[in-house]
C-alpha cells in the first residue's frame, strides 16, 4: 500500500516513522524520503525491524533499516542529519 507518514527519527542506518497500519517485521518497503531543505527525494529499499503499537494515541511506530541506499544519497542524508542535530 502507499501511505504518507511522519518520520520520528532518522539515522544513516535507518529511520522510525508513524503509521496508521501495523507492518510485519521483515517486510521490505520501497521508501521515498523527502528532506525539508532539498527538492530531490531519496528512494531506497528498507526492511522493517520493529513495529510498536502507540497505545491510546493510535497508530504504530515502525523502525526500518536501509538496505540499498545509494552512496551519494546516504551522504546527503548524513549531511542533513548533521544539520538538524
Amino acid at each position: 500500500f502507499e501511505d504518507n507518514n511522519v518520520t520520528k527519527g532518522v539515522s544513516a542506518g535507518g529511520l522510525i516513522f508513524i503509521s496508521k497500519h501495523p507492518l510485519l517485521v521483515g517486510a521490505i518497503l520501497d521508501l521515498i524520503i523527502e528532506l525539508l531543505d532539498e527538492k530531490e527525494q531519496i528512494q531506497c529499499l528498507a526492511r522493517v525491524v520493529r513495529t510498536e503499537e502507540m497505545g491510546d494515541e493510535g497508530g504504530y511506530n515502525i523502525a526500518v533499516s536501509f538496505l540499498d541506499i545509494v552512496s551519494a544519497q546516504k551522504a546527503r542524508l548524513n549531511k542533513y542529519i548533521e544539520l538538524i542535530s
